[in-house]
């Protein structure tokens, strides 16, 4: 139903609700995630981008977090590049969500509140990407992977601590809000509305003349349109595999640790017996003697349980220690000392007196070093191989970090190096759609493509503490559209669909003005004297609106048709020019939801959810001028025109 409000905003009587979801989308960096930076903040810098109460945001971690965003942003758009991400208001957002968050931060210390460190650190616990193979929090992966964000433990520590005060100042913002039924009711009608029009299609096609463009006017064409060609930012990547195969020759345990870890395990290999037991619990000695003798009598368990009005509990296999941990030492020596198909003696527990029926007795013979010696050896040999292939890792880091090269290390560890081609971000090679990258890569590039230009090589884990790569960017390709000549075959396609797509308008904003002024739209259409496809009718309510906008299925016409006065005409250009589409809205039937309470309820309950983010953002503003912000305005031109590449 949120999309259906969005697709009246065009409206004027939905102005006011317009500004609220303006309200709703700044408030998202509380609601969720304010730092705007997910699990890492960025790295300290000298130059302060804001100052916030006491509290200073660096540049350089309004950089960090910037380009953390834009490449989260990239892997799923791969045409994305750094630029449009900035102009298109990635940069501005960052910035006001940081702010948001050092303020929020500021105002909750100044008046008393925190969020201690044993808090802080059960969230960085939480984190899957932080924690072991065991599902456990390992400072292995910790460390690591603050190592290939670039940041220190502090500013993570301290981005945790502004969410956590977040979390606990803005939810009581919102809490409560109150919607007026006279706002409610007109809006919920508006989902039983529904329209009636037609749609008619003018194709950029239907205009192509059958010459070849002028080579100037393609140029012309393809510089004014570049970006449409630009191919995101692209890297080449040096990597080799490893795995733990590499020590199953190499590691093996010596005689003196097989025997070790016998002596240690020597109760694991000891003579075992076990009982699978029936038993009864009775509340005394008498009764219980009583009900034993009837089995030894000749009566089942069962029977002679059922007799008194009790049941039996099948316990099974059950060895002794087990059975005096659950019921007592004294019913564990009764039950052992029972000949197999005979009834135990009562022993007593905290529940009650106990007897058991001894169904079956398994004995297992202690076992000697050399009967387990295979077994021994394959946990050894498994966990010297896992030691060994930590070890390798953490030494590989330290290399990188003291300056070793990628092939260094490669070569010392006698690894097989492999370079991809000029990869996206996804993987894919522009220069050849064939190119399948390895299943490998799926875990490398998303660390390659946030590495820095000149950043040390990085260990990456593929199969958690099965198979490593390592890996080093070895080129960078930066986002720019391919030569002319090398896709001169689409930008001419595309040229000569823009020049029809211009012809087309001028057929459909004749054909909308005819209508305008009364003509039919199918009279219209054959007084343009082109051959057009049918005109499609259309009838619709706005709550099949919102089902298809939901699944993203919304053909734009009919989107426009349900923002139009009734009785008018309007053109709306095609995507990819296609061509023009022309709309005209014959009637509008009003809905009525007075009466239907379902919609009310539901129209109500989205209001308190725009209202209540109101308040939130409100709150934030508040706060903002409470502790006091001053923005470094001559600072963020800078950075931003740095990320730009504006001089």
């Amino acid at each position: 139903m949120i999309t259906f409000f969005r697709n009246i905003f065009a409206s004027k009587i939905g102005l006011f609700l317009t500004m609220c979801f303006v309200a709703l989308i700044a408030i998202a960096f509380a609601s969720a995630d304010v730092t705007g930076s997910g699990a890492f903040g960025g790295v300290t810098g000298s130059g302060t981008a804001a100052q916030v109460g006491d509290s200073k945001l660096s540049t350089s971690e309004l950089s960090q977090s910037v380009n953390n965003a834009f490449r989260a942003e990239q892997r799923e758009n791969t045409g994305l590049d750094l630029r449009t991400y900035i102009e298109g208001g990635g940069f501005d957002g960052i910035l006001d969500r940081l702010i948001n968050s050092f303020s929020i931060a500021a105002f909750g210390n100044k008046y008393g509140m925190t969020a201690g460190k044993r808090l802080v650190d059960g969230e960085i616990a939480s984190i899957p990407s932080f924690q072991g193979a065991d599902g456990q929090f390992s400072e292995e992966n910790f460390r690591r992977a603050l190592q290939q964000q670039g940041i220190k433990e502090q500013q993570l520590r301290d981005d945790f601590t502004r969410n956590l005060l977040a979390d606990q100042l803005l939810p009581v913002a919102g809490f409560g809000a109150a919607v007026p039924q006279n706002l409610v009711t007109p809006y919920a009608s508006l989902l039983l509305e529904a329209r009636q029009g037609q749609i008619a299609i003018v194709p950029s096609a239907a205009f192509i003349e059958n010459t070849t463009p002028a080579d100037t006017a393609l140029a012309a064409f393809y510089s004014k349109n570049a970006s449409r060609y630009t191919i995101p930012e692209r890297r080449t990547i040096s990597y080799a595999l490893f795995s733990k195969e590499r020590f199953n020759d190499k590691v093996q345990p010596t005689e003196q640790e097989i025997q070790g870890q016998f002596n240690l395990d020597k109760a694991k290999y000891a003579a075992s017996e076990t009982r699978n037991i029936d038993q009864v619990i009775l509340p005394t000695q008498a009764a219980a003697q009583a009900l034993a003798d009837k089995i030894s009598g000749g009566d089942s368990i069962a029977a002679a349980a059922q007799s008194v009005g009790l049941s039996v509990a099948e316990v099974g296999s059950v060895n002794k220690s087990a059975l005096a941990g659950t019921a007592s030492q004294a019913v564990a020596d009764a039950v052992f000392s029972a000949s197999s198909g005979g009834v135990s003696a009562p022993a007593q527990s905290a529940l009650g007196w106990h007897i058991a029926k001894i169904n079956e007795v398994t004995k297992v013979p202690a076992q000697t070093l050399d009967q387990v010696r295979a077994t021994i050896v394959a946990e050894l040999t498994r966990e010297k191989i896992d030691e060994a292939m930590a070890t390798l890792t953490v030494s590989m880091e330290d290399e990188f970090a003291g300056g070793s090269s990628f092939e260094d290390v490669a070569n010392a560890e006698e690894l097989k190096i492999e370079s991809t081609p000029a990869l996206l971000a996804n993987g894919q090679n522009p220069e050849d759609q064939n190119y399948r990258p390895i299943p490998e890569m799926q875990r490398i590039l998303p660390v390659a493509f946030s590495l820095e230009e000149d950043s040390d090589p990085q260990v990456v884990e593929i199969i958690p503490g099965q198979q490593y790569a390592i890996l080093d960017v070895t080129n960078i390709t930066e986002a720019a559209p391919p030569p002319l000549n090398k896709i001169k075959p689409i930008v001419t396609r595309d040229y000569l669909l823009d020049e029809g797509s211009k012809k087309a308008k001028t057929i459909a904003d004749q054909i909308a003005k005819e209508v305008g002024s009364g003509t039919a739209l199918s009279k219209a259409v054959a007084n343009a004297k082109v051959s057009l496809p049918n005109i499609e009718n259309v009838n619709s309510t706005r709550a099949d609106l919102a089902r298809q906008s939901q699944q993203g299925q919304v053909p734009p016409p009919l989107t426009l048709m349900f923002s139009m006065a009734e009785n008018t005409a309007k053109t709306l250009k095609a995507p990819q020019d296609q061509g023009w589409f022309v709309v005209n809205l014959n009637k509008i039937n009003r809905g009525d939801a007075s009466e239907r309470t379902d919609l009310l309820n539901a129209t109500r309950g989205q209001f308190k959810q725009v209202f209540g983010n109101e308040y939130t953002e409100q709150f934030i503003n508040a706060m903002k001028q409470d502790v006091g912000v001053e923005r470094n305005e001559d600072a963020l031109a800078a950075l931003k025109n740095q990320l730009t590449g504006r001089n």
